[in-house]
C-alpha cells in the first residue's frame, strides 16, 4: 500500500521538482550568456529583455557607471594596461566600472571575435551613466561605435586627457624629469667713477651768498 502511494503521489512530485529546479538553472545560465553576449531574454515575470534588466542597473545602481572605450586592435597587450590602470583609478573615485579588458573570451570562431566582443561591450555600454574614452579612440571602429551610441543616448562623455587627476599626473612626471635649474650668477657691481671734488663758491668781502648760489655754481 506504501509503495503504491510512493508511486503514484512522491514519485511525480520528485520529478516535477527536479525538473522545475533544472528550469530556473538553465534559464539563469541563459540570462547570464544572453547579457554576455549583449542578446535577449524573454521571461515573464523577470526580465521581459535585456533592456529591462540595463534600465534596472541604471536606476538601482549605488554607484554611476561608466564604460571605457579606447582601442585595442593593432596595440601591444591589446591596449589591456590602459584601460585596467584607468578602470582602477576610476574605482578609487567611487565609479562602478565596466572595463570591456576584464571581459572573457568569447567561445566562438576566430572570424567572429570583434563581433562577439563588440555585443559584450555594447551591451555594457547600456547599463552606464558616462563613456569614458582613452587616447585614441577616433583610430578605433569600436570605440567610434560606442562613442556613437553613448553621445545619441545623452550618456556623460569624458576625455582621458580633460581628466584633472590625469593632469596632475602628466604634470608631477614633467616635473620630474626636468633636471633642475641652476641659479644665475649674481652680476657683478658696476664700477662708478671717481667723484669728482667740487669746490664751495668763494664769499667775496661785502657780498653775502644767496641760498641757491651754491646750487648754481655747482650747476653751472
Amino acid at each position: 500500500m506504501y509503495m503504491m502511494i510512493f508511486r503514484a503521489v512522491l514519485m511525480p512530485a520528485m520529478v516535477f521538482l527536479s525538473f522545475f529546479t533544472g528550469w530556473r538553472m538553465a534559464h539563469r545560465v541563459i540570462l547570464d550568456e544572453c547579457q554576455r553576449l549583449g542578446g535577449f531574454f524573454v521571461r515573464q515575470g523577470e526580465f521581459h529583455c535585456m533592456s529591462t534588466l540595463q534600465m534596472w542597473l541604471m536606476h538601482e545602481s549605488p554607484h554611476q557607471r561608466v564604460y571605457i572605450a579606447g582601442p585595442m586592435s593593432g596595440i601591444d597587450d591589446l591596449n589591456y594596461p590602459a584601460f585596467n590602470e584607468t578602470a582602477a583609478r576610476l574605482r578609487n573615485k567611487g565609479w562602478h566600472v565596466e572595463n570591456p579588458a576584464e571581459n572573457p573570451a568569447p567561445h566562438v570562431e576566430a572570424s567572429c571575435h570583434w563581433t562577439a566582443y563588440m555585443r559584450m561591450g555594447i551591451s555594457q555600454l547600456m547599463t552606464c551613466h558616462a563613456i569614458y574614452l582613452l587616447p585614441g579612440w577616433q583610430q578605433s571602429k569600436g570605440a567610434s561605435l560606442e562613442y556613437l551610441i553613448a553621445q545619441r543616448l545623452g550618456l556623460k562623455v569624458m576625455h582621458h586627457h580633460q581628466q584633472e587627476d590625469v593632469l596632475q599626473g602628466w604634470l608631477s612626471d614633467v616635473m620630474e624629469s626636468t633636471p633642475p635649474m641652476k641659479p644665475a650668477a649674481a652680476a657683478p657691481a658696476p664700477v662708478l667713477p671717481d667723484a669728482i671734488p667740487i669746490a664751495a663758491p668763494v664769499a667775496t668781502p661785502g657780498k653775502e651768498i644767496k641760498p641757491n648760489e651754491f646750487q648754481d655754481h655747482i650747476y653751472a
